[in-house]
Parts: structure tokens; sequence; C-alpha cells
């Protein structure tokens, strides 16, 4: 008796572990899932209600920003929000004037970039706006719709190549691009063939105008190592490459070179022509000669243009920092003498030897600086940092404080920022040079006399840095972004010039991990910026790291329990 229920017993033990196993895995989603979904859903509260303070135009693109951040997770808000957006541009005023027009066509271009990679069909309908009446269209509206056409296809590129090309391909029957390269680069990565199909289209197009403009960029598609782009990258056949330099020696025929327009041909010749004298012999030897004569007297013609033709004419061109040092001291003309010497900077600066660049940055005269404009300014902060950071990775610690502190005042702020911003620390490092750099950082752009145009993003940079190097500081770091973003656009009404903020590339300055610090104050400092178009560019972004966070949040598989 006892066996028998010893065996029974067995048996439904197994029965109970059989069905155990068949029942499916339950999906306990991560805690901070629902906390992330509930953060993203009222940041979208908040935006919807910051479209009914806009015009039609600017709410159709936040409608397609928010279909754009949401469509993985609730499609179906996506498309109605989508649906919306194309409604405004559709509809056509009564009265509608040219200004009125252009924002209209300009508000559907930006939504087929926004709406071609989530809904094909629904991005027909922009189609239709765009292609439609082409004939009672201006040539400017035409030209920005051939542009706008080609973006789209930029955006839509790695994930429908194919749609893609049938886009940029529509963007060719409206008219001729300006550019033609970043479209080109991104679908040769995906897509060899349908690449050297599109290029051959582009350039019968070209045939029959070719434009400087067009030229260059397919100049940048064809010979990116010649234009010092990249020597990695795949090129088109030669009978391609071919192609565009039989273009070049026509644009050089219809072209020739006289007082009229000997600036803008020789432009072209320095920048898309001599660069390539050396393929012109390989490819097509027989017009090289034309291209020869026209550098040739370019050279004498137009001094700035004379060192890239230098350098591609010459069996011995400038590639020495001494060479290029020594040509910058014999030129007679202030603007070539300042290409020379930021040539030899940035050779300097390539091969690391850093201090040596910033010498020669340094010893430029005031009119080289105005001459090289913001650039200069740009360039000797960012050079001192990767200096800094040199003398760091060796031990010079000396040297490294004294690099950032030789910046000029109003920029060492950007300089030391960008220190931090790139710093690793070593192992067993007590130096704190981090913690040391982003305290001077933010010290000097208070002191900074910069206008608040110019100096806020970098607040929103500084706040990234403090959330991850000074956590308790983060709330004021905010504040104090905030408060530099109002200034700036403070200084803008007043310019008459509202709305004009970039504030789109702030994605990276808004973590995430501020709402989990204080939430109370990122909310009430979002909803303190004065204009509303600048509050809702700041949502979205802080939408989009919280939406990522959302999806971060991995589910946790566990089996489910019998009762």
């Amino acid at each position: 008796m006892r066996f028998v229920f010893f065996c029974i017993l067995i048996l439904a033990t197994q029965s109970v572990l059989a069905v155990a196993q068949a029942l499916p895995m339950v999906q306990q989603k991560d805690p901070g899932y629902e906390l992330w979904r509930i953060r993203s859903q009222t940041i979208t509260d908040d935006l919807l209600k910051d479209a009914t303070e806009l015009t039609p135009n600017r709410r159709a693109i936040l409608w397609a920003r928010l279909a754009q951040r949401w469509s993985r997770d609730d499609s179906r808000k996506a498309t109605i929000w989508i649906g919306n957006a194309i409604d405004i541009v559709e509809r056509v005023p009564n009265k509608e004037n040219a200004d009125d027009r252009r924002q209209r066509l300009e508000t559907a271009r930006l939504l087929l970039q926004i709406v071609s990679p989530l809904d094909q069909k629904q991005s027909k309908r922009l189609l239709t706006i765009l292609t439609k009446d082409v004939e009672s269209i201006t040539d400017a509206e035409r030209a920005e719709n051939v542009d706008g056409l080609l973006n789209a296809a930029v955006a839509l590129v790695d994930q429908d190549p194919k749609h893609a090309v049938e886009l940029a391909q529509t963007a060719l029957r409206l008219g001729q691009p300006n550019d033609v390269a970043t479209f080109l680069f991104n679908l040769r990565r995906r897509d060899v063939r349908l690449a050297d199909g599109f290029l051959a289209q582009v350039l019968a197009l070209a045939n029959q105008n070719p434009t400087p403009q067009l030229l260059n960029s397919l100049t940048d598609a064809s010979f990116p190592a010649q234009r010092g782009i990249g020597a990695n990258i795949a090129v088109p056949p030669d009978p391609l490459r071919a192609e565009l330099l039989q273009l070049d020696v026509a644009y050089l025929n219809a072209n020739p070179i006289n007082a009229e327009n000997q600036s803008v041909v020789c432009t072209g010749v320095g920048a898309f022509i001599a660069p390539l004298l050396s393929e012109f012999d390989r490819l097509v030897p027989q017009q090289a000669v034309i291209v020869r004569q026209a550098i040739s007297k370019c050279q004498s013609l137009s001094p700035l243009a004379q060192q890239r033709i230098d350098d591609a004419a010459s069996e011995q061109p400038l590639n020495t920092v001494e060479a290029l040092l020594k040509a910058a001291a014999d030129a007679k003309d202030e603007k070539v003498r300042t290409v020379y010497e930021f040539r030899a900077a940035t050779l300097a600066k390539e091969k690391k030897d850093y201090d040596l660049a910033l010498k020669i940055l340094d010893g430029m005269s005031k009119e080289s600086r105005e001459f090289m404009g913001t650039s200069w300014d740009a360039y000797r902060w960012d050079w001192a940092a990767l200096a800094a950071l040199e003398h760091y990775k060796q031990g010079r610690l000396p040297e490294m404080n004294l690099v950032l502190n030789a910046v000029p005042s109003d920029l060492q702020a950007f300089a030391k920022a960008a220190f931090v911003d790139r710093f690793v620390p070593k192992k067993n490092d007590q130096s704190n040079a981090a913690l040391q750099f982003l305290s001077e950082a933010r010290i000097s752009l208070r002191k900074s006399n910069l206008p608040e145009s110019e100096k806020y993003s970098w607040y929103f940079g500084l706040l990234r840095l403090t959330v991850k190097y000074q956590p308790e500081e983060a709330n004021a770091a905010f504040k104090e972004a905030i408060a530099s973003l109002n200034r700036a656009q403070q200084a803008n009404d007043k310019e008459g010039q509202p709305n004009t903020l970039n504030t789109t590339e702030l994605a990276k300055t808004l973590p995430a991990s501020l709402l989990e610090m204080d939430e109370f104050t990122v909310k009430e400092g979002v909803s303190s910026v004065a204009s509303v178009e600048t509050r809702a560019q700041l949502r979205l972004e802080l939408l989009e790291a919280t939406l990522q966070r959302m999806r971060s949040a991995q589910a946790k598989p566990r089996v489910a329990t019998i009762q």
C-alpha cells in the first residue's frame, strides 16, 4: 500500500512540474519602467499645452516631433499627431500671401524629413504638396523643395535605401540640387549599386548645366581623399569619376576666365579642379591641358586660390610645418599669409604638437584673427584643451594648468569645459583635475563678456558635466542654465529676433537623471522659460531622455506560480 501511494505521489509531482514548464513566462517589468513612462507622459501633456500657444506651422512641427519620439512606444498616437500636422500644411488659406506660402512650404519640407522614416503613406501627402503646381512656384521655392526632398532622403536612407532613392529622384525631377554629397555618402554605405545608379542620374542632369555648387558637391562624393574628407571612404567606379572630370572641363570651356568672373571661376578651380590634377592626367589625359591652362591663369589672378593650386600642381607640395611657415613669411598678401599660418598650425595639431600649434595661433596678427573670424577663437580653446589633456596623460600637471590658464579670459570657460568633457582619469589619480577645472569653468563663464546668446548653450554643457562630477551642485547649475537661456531670449526680443535660439542640440546636456535628483526643480525651471517655442524645444529634448530611460528598463522574466 505504501509503495502504491509513493508511486502516485511521484506521478503527481511530475505532472505538476510538467504543467509549470508548459506555462508561459510572465514578464515582470522593472519598477523603473512605470515611473519613467509616467514622467514621459507628463512631459508630453505639457508639450501639448505648449502647442496651443504656437502658430499653426510651429504647432505642426511640434506634433511631428512628438510623433517621432513616441512612434516606437505608441504608434497610434504618433499616427494621429502626424495626420494633424499634415492637415495644417495641406490647407491653403483663401488669401495666402507670399510670406505665408513660404512658411507653409518650409513647414511641409521639414515635416517630410521627420515623417518619411515613420509613415510612408502619410509622407506621400507631403510629397503632393511639394511637387504639385511646379510651374506656379518661384525658382527659389523650387530650389528649396529640391533640398527638402534630398534632406528627407538622407533621413530615410539607413532605414529604406530604395525608397530614399525614389525621394531623391523626385528631387531631381523638380530641379538641379546644390548638394548631393551627403546623400551619396550615406547611400554608398548601404547599397553601392543604388549609389552608382543615382550618381549617373545626377551627372546626366549636371551635364545640362554644370554649376560650380553641384560640381563641388559631386567632387566631394567622387574624390573624397583628394578633398581631404577621408582616404578610406568608398568611391564610385572610374568611368563615373571620369564623367565628372569631363563636366569640369565643360564648365571651364563655358566660363572662360576674365575680369568679370575670375573670382568665381578661380575659386572653383582652386576648390574642386586643381586638387584633382593628377586624376585628370590619369582618367582624361586629353583634356588635362585645358585644366592646366585654367590653373596657370588663376595662379596669376587669385592669391588665395594660388595656395591650393600650387599644392596640386607642384611635385613637392608644402607638407611640413616649417615649409608652410616659410611660405607665410614670404607672402605679401595678408589673407594668403593667414591661410599658410593656419595650415601650419593645423598640421602641428595633427602631429599632436599642440604647444607649437597654439604658438602659431597666438602669433597671428590682429588682421589675421579678424579674417578667420570666430574660427580663431574656437581653435584656440579647443586645441588648448587637447594640449592640457596630453600634459595630464604624461603627468605634467604644472604644464596642464599653464596651458589652460594661458587661454584668453573670455575663452577659458570653453577650454576648461572641453578638458573636463574629454577627461579620463588615470588609475589612482588624486589630482581632482576634473572638479578643479569644472568649478573654474563655471566661474569663468559667469565673468565672460561674451553675449548671452553665445553663453547659454555652454551653461547647459556644464550642467551635464556637473551632474556627472558634482551632482550636489546640479540643481544650482540647472537654474543657472535656465536663467542664461532667458537672458539670451530677452536680448533677442529687444533686437527684434524672437525665437531664434537653437536649443535643438541640448539632448546630450539634459540628462534624465536630473529628474531623479529633483524632479520639481526641473519641471519648475523648464516652465519658467519665457519663450514658448524655446520651452517646447527643451521639453522635447527632456522627453527624448526620459523615453530612453523608459526603454532601458528591461523586463524581468519569471515562471508563473501554481496556486
